[in-house]
């Protein structure tokens, strides 16, 4: 079963020193793959793309902290298998005091193409205008990590990622960086198969189910520091 996804957002999805995939998304997929008597293959794809290179059937589904949202319902189905949200960190020292939405107009923000933060800017940034204020200045990435590399030298004001990555972040960066604000847009996430691809849907949430009745889901939750997003079983 080849599973795209945008390796590059600890701690769901990343590559080890030996340039190994693992994380979260990697440990479910892999224990999901296995109830279903298949292997995993992670096929690394860039986020902006990822939902046309499973249209292209460059891969059999998709797990990469994909949010459940109306726009993407309409063209892929969903297994939910955890919640998620979006925040911004800054810097601890001398960074922006970024307390409410408005606090980032005139300023600088980076996040990674294609996601829920981009969209979030953008709104925001339209808002800012609105009121007589200047543009966010939205600066996008191909991936997570060369977004944060823009706030570490100064470029950029705030980065904008999922609660999940931002914590990863702050923890292996420890003293540099703090969240700012409260986190929004909490959502479900699920792995995406084709519209017409019933039998991998299905398979998918039945192997799903039989690694939570088994234990394997709250481990890897767990193993990952993420047992705030468990979404438990309907």
């Amino acid at each position: 079963m080849t599973v795209c996804s945008d390796i590059s957002s600890p701690p769901l999805e990343f590559y080890t020193s030996s340039n190994v995939p693992t994380g979260s998304d990697v440990d479910l997929g892999d224990a999901m793959a296995a109830k279903m008597g298949l292997t995993a293959v992670w096929a690394n794809t860039a986020f902006n793309g990822i939902i046309p290179a499973l249209q292209a059937k460059r891969c059999d589904v998709i797990m990469s902290q994909l949010y459940i949202k109306p726009a993407r319902e309409k063209v892929v189905d969903f297994v939910p298998y955890m919640y998620s949200g979006s925040t911004f960190i800054v810097k601890k020292t001398g960074g922006l005091t970024l307390t409410k939405p408005s606090d980032l107009c005139r300023k600088k923000a980076a996040a990674e193409t294609g996601t829920t933060v981009v969209g979030f800017l953008t709104t925001q940034s339209a808002a800012c205008q609105k009121a007589g204020k200047a543009a966010i200045d939205i600066r996008q990435f191909s991936t997570d990590p060369a977004a944060l590399q823009q706030l570490k030298i100064g470029l950029v004001d705030a980065y904008g990622t999922t609660v999940e990555t931002a914590a990863y972040d702050i923890k292996q960066n420890a003293g540099q960086f703090v969240m700012a604000g409260k986190p929004f847009n909490r959502i479900k996430v699920g792995a995406a198969t084709t519209k017409n691809n019933t039998a991998l849907h299905d398979a998918l949430t039945k192997a799903l189910s039989a690694i939570h009745r088994d234990g394997q889901y709250q481990k890897v939750m767990t193993k990952w520091g993420l047992t705030s997003d468990i979404l438990p079983l309907s």
